[in-house]
């Protein structure tokens, strides 16, 4: 397998971090938590709103899940503002998931409401180009994405400030493509699924037929990702989630690699092309790089040589199964025998380590990508706080020839 070498150069920051902000309402009434992730390309930039899905913003220990912060990184690097809106936490709501949508005491409309208020106050901020703000939902956000887009209603006629374009990855389209009439205010990208189960991509066709019966001309594209399943851009595994509001009342949730890329990569050409942004990654720098700089090969052991892993025959094994498996990847093993591996991850490295850390039990990187970094010499290894940032590096950084 050849891998993608990188010769890491150290450049300024892309981003300033993640800052908690309020935002109010439409009405006034409530202030939506957001989560703004700035990007420091100089003058107003672009800015892309996130809306969660039916299980809310926050994870069980209250804080975002690592796809934000992927995400809202790889925004960052192409000159982008990210805000995620938390439109559940200020109406004391956890999840919406289990309850049957005509039982729910919020929804798309109202959600809608959250997004123009978001956008109201991103274009008052002076680093945002207020003439180019983009929306992206997921599930439940993606409904509201088409509830955001709907032109015939007359709170969004009303509106100012419209989104400039607009993407929803597998939202429930039936309600959409049943309404008398509906129409999108901005091009939109509508990413799911052929085996969804929860939200049919049965109903998103429909839609797309319908918009382009009533408009023509509208930038309106439907992608279906075979194999795929709700929630094919995550990192979970394929499993059988009970206790929904459809027919079987269950659905099948899990990631697809192929489709997760291949998803991402529309995703960035839909908004280069929209908002006006030339990439300044291409999709393998931006997927395939680490977000830290990775150690020189030690020269212990080749990176197949199995045998020279200091584990016992059954960690062997499982770095055997490592090497087949996509970068960018990291493998770690502990002073005590155990390991620990992330694969398709550009923050492999410090997942691995966050994990195999404990009291009284060291571990280090063995190997990342194509390369072992382990040393004989303790104090040559790399263990948890030994890493060093960096930003992916842009088109113009140069490489080593590939082997």
């Amino acid at each position: 397998m050849r891998f993608f070498l990188l010769l890491i150069f150290f450049v300024p920051a892309v981003a300033a971090g993640m800052e908690q902000v309020s935002i109010p309402s439409l009405d006034g009434k409530l202030q939506l938590p957001g989560y703004l992730f700035e990007a420091l390309t100089p003058g107003p930039r672009p800015a892309v709103i996130s809306l969660h899905g039916c299980g809310g913003l926050l994870d069980a220990k209250g804080g975002l899940s690592r796809n934000r912060y992927r995400v809202a990184e790889y925004l960052n690097v192409e000159g982008m503002h990210m805000l995620a809106v938390d439109s559940f936490t200020p109406r004391g709501l956890k999840s919406i998931c289990e309850t049957p949508p005509r039982q729910r005491t919020f929804n798309y409309e109202q959600r809608r409401e959250d997004v123009f208020a978001a956008i109201r106050w991103l274009a008052q901020r002076p680093n945002v180009d207020r003439t180019r703000i983009a929306i992206v939902g997921y599930s439940n956000g993606g409904s509201t994405v088409l509830s955001v887009l709907d032109r015939t209603e007359k709170l969004v006629q009303g509106q100012p400030i419209q989104p400039k374009a607009a993407v929803a990855y597998y939202p429930s389209c039936r309600d959409f493509a049943e309404m008398w009439s509906y129409e999108i205010a901005a091009p939109l990208l509508l990413m799911i699924g052929a085996l969804d189960d929860w939200t049919s991509p049965h109903y998103c066709e429909r839609l797309h037929d319908k918009v382009k019966r009533a408009q023509q001309g509208a930038s309106f594209e439907v992608i279906l990702y075979p194999g795929s399943h709700h929630g094919f851009d995550g990192y979970g595994p394929i499993q059988m989630r009970g206790g929904l509001p459809t027919k079987s009342g269950s659905a099948t949730v899990g990631s697809n690699p192929e489709a997760r890329e291949k998803s991402l990569r529309r995703m960035f050409e839909f908004l280069s092309e929209k908002l006006e942004v030339p990439l300044a990654l291409t999709h393998d720098e931006r997927l395939n790089a680490h977000r830290y700089a990775v150690p020189p090969a030690s020269g212990f052991a080749r990176i197949d040589d199995v045998a020279a892993v200091p584990l016992s025959e059954k960690g062997r094994v499982r770095y055997q199964q490592w090497l087949a498996l996509g970068a960018p990847k990291a493998f770690a093993v502990t002073e005590k025998g155990g390991w620990n591996f992330r694969v398709e991850d550009a923050e492999a490295m410090q997942v691995v380590l966050q994990r195999c850390a404990q009291p009284g039990n060291r571990c280090w990187l063995y190997a990342v990508d194509d390369r072992v970094v382990w040393s004989r010499d303790v104090a040559m290894r790399t263990g948890p706080g030994g890493l060093r940032r960096s930003a992916p590096p842009t088109k113009a950084a140069a490489r080593p020839p590939l082997n």
